[in-house]
């Protein structure tokens, strides 16, 4: 004989229904969207607090340091335009998974571009910024089109190359100028003010960051996690491997270019150290330490590189430690390599693995009873 069942009534669950079964209700979806919810906010808020707190970064550097409040500034707007091109070398190698050396290359291009169309040929600084993007969105496009052929440690080679073979072009073309540095002599009046160049640099930054956030969680973002997870998985579920690699490295160009013509401008000169290994070895460095694959990783990266060395100038030389003088002057560089190596060791995740676990004790643990 045929079980016969009545049905269920809102607010009721079966009585075959597992223990803790959600009531048949619109208050099962509520359950679940509030517990969405939890886990969204933090997201949300502490951004949106981390901003608040810069907006109002200069009034509090008055009160601590008076007079000396726009060099403290200075030091900040450094900070956020590393940030920059930390983001555009995680976007390529954390997210996107393409071993790249070369983001140095645009980094030092977009630069001297700047400084020769503002500074040389007269032109709007502007247009110069966007001539100088342009051009190294077309520079990423042709580094990119041939790194598809190789992968792994021969792109990271290749790449590096290309960095070494645009350091020495630069280097040659101030030297055939005769000068050590292209200064940038036509900057705009406004950007001379340090607060200016400041609250500029953080809308762009916040600006860059907001995008990358919504990017990563378009069709382009998932692409680009894809092929991190495996090009084989990618490609059988119809990923354009072709197309979203050379996304990448566009990208990331233009990027890390518009992270060079804020350092000019930050500078007001432009050298060919931007584009050597040393600087290739900074970006690669604020990722590990921030964290690859994670935008606040990027955040935390730049924070680590740019203020550790910060810290350690401003030291007293020689530090007295009981009957040692320590010549800090000749060991700065020794210690900042001890701090990476103690950060490697104690968070190999990067330094965003640890607000990361944070994060999850308080959405999912610190709710339990």
């Amino acid at each position: 004989m045929k079980r016969i069942v009545s049905p269920l009534k809102r607010g009721q669950v079966s009585q075959d229904a597992p223990i803790g079964a959600t009531p048949l209700t619109t208050g099962g979806r509520a359950e679940r969207a509030s517990g969405g919810e939890r886990h969204v906010w933090p997201r949300v808020t502490a951004p949106l607090l981390g901003l608040i707190a810069l907006i109002l970064l200069p009034s509090l550097f008055d009160l601590l340091f008076g007079d000396s409040a726009d060099f403290q500034l200075h030091r900040v707007t450094l900070i956020l335009i590393l940030a920059i091109a930390a983001l555009a070398q995680n976007l390529l190698t954390g997210y996107a998974a393409q071993p790249s050396l070369g983001n140095a290359a645009f980094f030092g291009v977009s630069a001297y571009l700047l400084a020769w169309l503002n500074s040389d040929l007269q032109q709007p600084y502007w247009l110069a910024v966007l001539v100088a993007l342009l051009a190294c969105a077309l520079l990423g496009l042709i580094v990119g089109g041939p790194a598809l052929s190789v992968s792994g440690a021969h792109l990271a080679i290749a790449t590096l190359g290309l960095v070494v073979l645009t350091g020495s072009l630069l280097t040659l073309w101030d030297t055939s100028a005769g000068r050590q540095s292209y200064e940038l002599t036509a900057l705009p009046e406004a950007l001379g003010d340090d607060r200016v160049l400041y609250y500029l640099v953080l809308a762009l930054t916040a600006l860059v960051f907001f995008c990358a956030f919504h990017l990563l969680r378009s069709r382009i973002g998932r692409a680009w996690i894809a092929l991190r997870d495996s090009e084989v998985a990618a490609a059988a579920c119809g990923v354009a491997l072709t197309r979203y690699k050379l996304l990448a490295f566009v990208v990331s160009a233009v990027l890390t270019g518009l992270a060079g013509v804020l350092y000019a401008t930050w500078g007001t000169t432009a050298t060919a150290s931007m584009s050597s290994v040393d600087q290739t070895i900074a970006f690669l460095t604020m990722i590990v330490v921030g964290g690859a694959g994670s935008l606040s990783g990027s955040l935390l990266g730049a924070l680590f590189v740019g203020l550790v060395p910060l810290l350690l100038g401003e030291l007293p030389d020689p530090l007295t430690l009981g009957p040692l003088q320590l010549p800090i002057a000749t060991l700065t560089t020794g210690i900042y390599g001890v701090l990476l190596l103690l950060a490697l060791i104690f968070f190999p995740g990067g330094l965003s693995s640890v607000f990361s676990r944070g994060g999850r004790l308080v959405q999912g643990e610190g709710g339990k009873p």
